[in-house]
């Protein structure tokens, strides 16, 4: 894993939509997209990170065949080749399976090296580091019956940044997403297939995360529709004060959100309005 540090750090926020059940057309798609973003001129600066929504290779499938093995998921993969080709970390997460169970997983992989490749590379073992989280809380109506929740909070860390990941109905459980004083994180990144019939409550409830814990929060949803949704992209980024940034631009017909987050103005102002450290810890036994 690269041990540089940045304050700002570039994302660019992908509200692609996948056809339904074809990871290999979708990863096509998604490499023409990256090709178009690493030329340059489509975005203001290079990204650093590069979000993908939720199950972004296949839909949001229950298809117990669409599960890959953990061991050697073919996203995963591309995902490592993406971001030793390019040097940007790269978050997207895939239905896995493992000892007998399913698992909606994210994928964090970033470069072993801070430095941005000067030529396009190929490697059949790309030099990356790759961080998991499993979904915690699934959604009912399906997702429950055919997943299994997540049990360990993590956190990542990326150029100095310590990251939060959240998953979709991950969105809906504050403490969950608690930071803490002593310990804090500095971006709660979430991805989704949010639904644009609750696209109020995504608004508001991505704000309330970067409010209550002072940090930075991504947000990145999908587009297109499958068979029982409707999904309108709603991506965001939001500071420490709750206020949104960013700006969409198209990269190969994809709609994409870019910002550039600086840290070291959140740090400042954690230290003049010191609310972690005020944080109810011991809220279950009020």
């Amino acid at each position: 894993m690269g041990t540089d540090s940045k304050d700002a750090i570039d994302v660019a926020l992908v509200e692609f939509s996948p056809v339904w059940e074809e990871p290999e057309a979708n990863l096509a798609v998604l490499g023409d997209l990256f090709d178009a973003i690493f030329s340059g001129g489509v975005l203001p600066a290079l990204p650093d990170m590069v979000v993908l929504p939720e199950f972004f290779a296949a839909g949001f499938t229950m298809n117990p065949e669409l599960a890959e093995p953990a061991g050697s998921p073919e996203t995963l993969g591309w995902m490592k080749s993406v971001s030793a080709r390019y040097g940007c970390a790269v978050a997207g997460s895939v239905p896995v399976s493992e000892a007998g169970k399913r698992y909606n997983r994210m994928f964090f992989v970033q470069p072993d090296s801070g430095v941005r490749p000067s030529a396009h590379v190929s490697s059949v073992e790309p030099a990356v580091h790759v961080d998991f989280y499993d979904k915690a809380h699934l959604f009912f109506g399906g997702e429950e019956e055919n997943y299994t929740p997540g049990t360990e909070r993590k956190v990542f860390v990326f150029k100095g940044w310590r990251i939060l990941p959240g998953i979709c109905f991950d969105l809906r459980f504050p403490g969950w997403a608690r930071n803490s004083g002593h310990n804090p994180y500095d971006l709660y990144l979430n991805i989704a297939n949010w639904p644009v019939a609750r696209n109020a409550a995504a608004d508001t409830l991505i704000r309330a995360r970067s409010v209550e814990n002072v940090c930075w929060s991504l947000f990145c949803n999908r587009t297109g529709s499958d068979r029982l949704l409707d999904y309108s992209g709603n991506s965001a980024v939001i500071d420490f004060r709750g206020r949104s940034r960013g700006k969409r631009y198209g990269a190969d017909g994809v709609p994409v959100l870019w910002a550039r987050m600086e840290k070291a103005p959140m740090l400042r102002f954690r230290e003049g309005f010191p609310i972690l450290g005020k944080m109810d810890e011991n809220i279950n036994s009020i």
